[in-house]
């Protein structure tokens, strides 16, 4: 791969901009596994541009490495780029390995290119390694969680109460007149009352006034702050 020795002056907006992307290439690594490469680009010297890269083994590439030819040329016309997602397109290393890639070109709030995100995955790579990327590992490592994916903000909200509700029902030793308290603190933690119509949708559902729910939350507050 060709070296380019082009330098752009970045602001720090734009390196903050870059730096912020850093954990998106982390996550991205984290869902695909080993065998996928994540590499966030500046564009402020070409010549060693590779300012994070994970799973770097891929194709052998650390920290200060220069761009490639190919974000090269598509550099040198992003001015007429029909869109700044590149791919997927193809890249067969010189160990004989074939690599399927998509190169994102980052521009700042100006338009002006600042960065490359290239994931590169190895299709060479034993099937089974690839799978086992994706299976839960079990140990103390291991996280197990529960998620919703909402359609709406309706659904966010009465599926968080939904679930609330039932886990203060579950516990017996809690008295009828402290539950609602106990579902407002539960709606609080899980930060729901950031949430824009959440009061008055809870105030609906556990059939109090927006008022007392307000109280509840103050409440909350306290207490979630002592525990702290």
């Amino acid at each position: 791969m060709g070296k380019s020795n082009t330098k752009i002056r970045l602001s720090k907006e734009d390196k903050a901009t870059l730096h912020s992307l850093e954990a998106i290439a982390e996550g991205v690594a984290e869902v695909f596994g080993s065998s996928c490469e994540v590499v966030l680009h500046s564009l402020e010297d070409t010549s060693s541009s590779v300012v994070k890269i994970v799973n770097g083994n891929v194709t052998g590439r650390k920290i200060g490495a220069p761009l490639t030819d190919f974000l090269a040329a598509i550099l040198r016309k992003a001015d007429s780029l029909e869109k700044d997602v590149i791919g997927p397109y193809y890249n067969k290393l010189d160990n004989g390995r074939l690599l399927k890639s998509v190169s994102t070109l980052i521009r700042n709030s100006h338009g002006k290119p600042i960065g490359f995100m290239c994931i590169n995955i190895d299709l060479s790579a034993p099937l089974l390694d690839f799978l086992t990327g994706f299976l839960p590992v079990h140990g103390e490592s291991s996280k197990s969680m529960s998620e919703h994916f909402p359609i709406n903000i309706k659904d966010l909200i009465s599926r968080t109460l939904e679930m609330a509700i039932a886990g203060v029902n579950n516990r017996i030793e809690v008295p009828p007149s402290e539950k609602n308290k106990l579902i407002t603190q539960e709606l609080y933690k899980r930060g729901l009352f950031n949430v824009r119509g959440a009061i008055d949708l809870v105030a609906k559902e556990m059939g109090v006034s927006r008022y007392t729910v307000y109280n509840y939350i103050r409440e909350a507050k306290v207490k979630i702050g002592e525990e702290a």
